[in-house]
């Protein structure tokens, strides 16, 4: 039905995280969220590191297509196609793009409204092409370019406003879509930290700390800091290291053998998110 190759990304900043995930889609039909009730099954969740998404009001992203490219910001955190969800169409058959509220998956035609505009050639087959989604206080925008609010392609009032909880992509048509996207969540540490089961472990993250104290100062100097991802601790020497991504995005959390050593990873949303256990 689909194809879907994922790749994520990780920086840490004064904010929280930011996550780039690359994603190559392919639905196979005509899909969307007017005629098509169970439309969610269909997307890619691009939050697979089941952060908080609560807050957020704008994604940027680029995609090479050469159209029928779709967004769906939906208010189910579990993808549920019966709760209300926005979608944004992209280069629908070269001439358009929509916006689509729907407040649940009847297809009755007092369920769903939408906003159309002409958009002729807004995609490229082969070159990645930016846009960006807001929808702060239930006005959905479509942009291009890298500047949210900037280059206004159109957009759709709803006053039955709710917030975003998953974000899905895809395309259709046996198109291929390759995705470039971006989201910045709020790092909501939660208080606890995961070792991952990792035993005799170390990471090889950018140290940011070296200490000598209790494993319980350790995490507790970890868990003040915003840029303090996680922390390696040897409980024979009493030794921390309190860790940062650095500067750079990563595709992972690089790590060696060394004994007496153990890597804890900070978790997010309660302790279904410890970013170091995705690798």
């Amino acid at each position: 039905m689909f194809e879907i190759l994922l790749l994520f990304f990780l920086t840490s900043k004064a904010g929280g995280v930011q996550i780039t995930t690359n994603v190559s889609t392919k639905v196979d039909g005509y899909v969307d969220a007017y005629n098509t009730a169970d439309i969610m099954d269909y997307t890619i969740d691009i939050n697979r590191y089941n952060l908080d998404l609560s807050g957020i009001t704008s994604l940027v992203f680029k995609i090479k297509a050469c159209r029928f490219a779709h967004v769906l910001l939906s208010s189910s955190g579990v993808r549920n196609s019966s709760e209300p969800l926005y979608e944004i169409i992209i280069g629908f058959d070269n001439y358009f793009s929509y916006i689509i509220y729907r407040t649940n998956d009847s297809l009755h035609p007092e369920s769903r409204k939408y906003e159309h505009f002409y958009t002729l050639d807004i995609l490229n087959c082969t070159v990645y092409i930016p846009f960006w989604i807001s929808w702060a206080g239930g006005e959905i925008k479509l942009g291009t370019g890298v500047v949210v609010g900037e280059h206004v392609l159109g957009n759709l009032i709803n006053t039955d406003q709710f917030e975003v909880r998953s974000i899905g992509v895809f395309t259709d048509i046996y198109i291929l879509g390759n995705w470039t996207i971006q989201l910045e969540v709020s790092d909501k540490f939660s208080g606890y930290f995961d070792s991952c089961s990792m035993d005799n472990t170390k990471s090889d993250m950018v140290v940011v700390g070296d200490i000598k104290c209790s494993e319980m100062r350790c995490a507790t100097s970890c868990g003040m800091s915003k840029t303090c991802m996680g922390y390696n601790f040897n409980s024979a020497m009493n030794r921390c290291e309190l860790l940062w991504f650095g500067s750079d995005v990563v595709t992972d959390i690089p790590h060696h053998i060394e004994a007496g050593w153990r890597f804890y990873s900070k978790c997010f949303n309660g302790k279904t998110a410890c970013l170091g256990c995705y690798f």
